[in-house]
């Protein structure tokens, strides 16, 4: 099982840098002065962003785990056996705060449809205010932890179901906090 970007983000970031190509060619084959430096670094950032890559691989044959990232062709790799996993955990945290997974509502925001400090109130933060996040993070025995995959909490839905469907997999515990 291999998590990583979808393919439409290489696609997008090498579009990019093909139109700027095309942009800065017919500017120069018509003669016209300028400087070219900015578009330059421009195509090459998105052709760099079109390489680089990301992605966490989960052998369940090998029990084993690959962390990969960096350019395509230039990158670094982390494997870890399954012993090596404590646990799979989804956190819930608001963005600029993770001192303790605790929200304070009073410092934060409230349920517009509820002026009360509940637990109802802390719910539909976690649930529904943008600035809430959701992480998958991979636990290990050593006490580091590797964060697989983080999103805002529109997407918590998605986060969810694709850590139950690896946990499943890789039958590697699933700790929710």
């Amino acid at each position: 099982m291999i998590f990583s970007p979808a393919p439409w983000f290489r696609i997008l970031f090498l579009a990019f840098a093909a139109i700027i190509a095309v942009g800065i060619y017919s500017t120069a084959s018509e003669g016209m002065d300028g400087s070219f430096a900015v578009p330059f670094i421009i195509t090459a950032f998105c052709i760099a962003a079109a390489l680089y890559e990301e992605s966490w691989t989960f052998d369940r044959e090998n029990k084993n785990v690959e962390y990969k990232h960096g350019l395509i062709f230039l990158n670094r790799k982390i494997s870890m056996p399954f012993n090596e996993i404590e646990n799979l955990e989804l956190n819930i945290f608001l963005r600029g705060n993770r001192s303790d997974g605790e929200i304070d509502t009073d410092k934060s925001f409230s349920n517009p449809f509820s002026k009360e400090n509940t637990v109802e109130t802390k719910n539909w933060l976690k649930v529904v205010h943008p600035k809430y996040h959701q992480e998958l993070i991979l636990n290990l025995v050593s006490g580091k932890q590797r964060t697989i995959e983080s999103i805002d909490s529109r997407n918590i839905e998605g986060i969810k179901k694709k850590a139950a469907i690896l946990s499943d997999f890789s039958s590697i515990k699933l700790v929710k906090k």
